[in-house]
Order: C-alpha cells, then structure tokens, then sequence
C-alpha cells in the first residue's frame, strides 16, 4: 500500500487547501487537496468548485480581481503581493483561503 502511495504521489502533482472563517461552513470541509501543477490560483478556485459543486467565484473574485478584504496565501505568501489570481501553483504547494470580513 505504502508503495502504491508513493507512486501516485510521484505522478499526481498534488496541492493542499485549506479553508478559513466563513468559508468552512460554505465549502463543508475544513481543507481539500487537489491535484494540480503549473496552473493560475483563478484556475485552483475553478476546481475547488468543480469538486465541491460550490459558487467559490461569487465568494472571492469580482471581475476577475480578488474581493476586497480576501486573502489567499501560497506557502504563507499573500497572493496580492506576487501575480494576484494569476498566481502559478506548483507541486506541494500550501493555499490558505481566508473570506473577506464581515461586521456591521
């Protein structure tokens, strides 16, 4: 089994997201991992919806720009400081998604 693991580990290039706040309640899962490599964050929201069945766009992204108060960290860097929702992903790499906040 171990090697089986192995294997599709090395063939399977795989990402970790993990959900924050609001956002776990709505994606009913605390984190995912996906498989993916070389591919944009947008591209990462986009499958994450594919495999939950969850509008995570209308949650995040507004014209293709990331909602304000939004962060979305790759290995502990925010996004909005590197390529924004263009982002390449790599594998192994760590996403953390946090909803915009809410108050009033």
């Amino acid at each position: 089994l171990f090697d089986t693991i192995q294997l599709i580990n090395s063939i399977f290039y795989m990402i970790k997201i993990k959900f924050y706040s609001l956002l776990r309640t709505f994606i009913e899962q605390n984190e995912i991992d996906i498989i993916a490599d070389n591919t944009s964050i947008y591209n990462v929201i986009i499958k994450i919806e594919e495999l939950t069945n969850k509008d995570l766009r209308s949650e995040l992204v507004e014209d293709h720009e990331i909602i304000s108060g939004t962060i979305i960290l790759v290995n502990g860097r925010n996004i909005f400081h590197l390529d924004k929702l263009n982002t390449v992903i790599k594998d192994g790499d760590n996403i953390d998604i946090f909803p915009p906040g809410g108050g009033g």
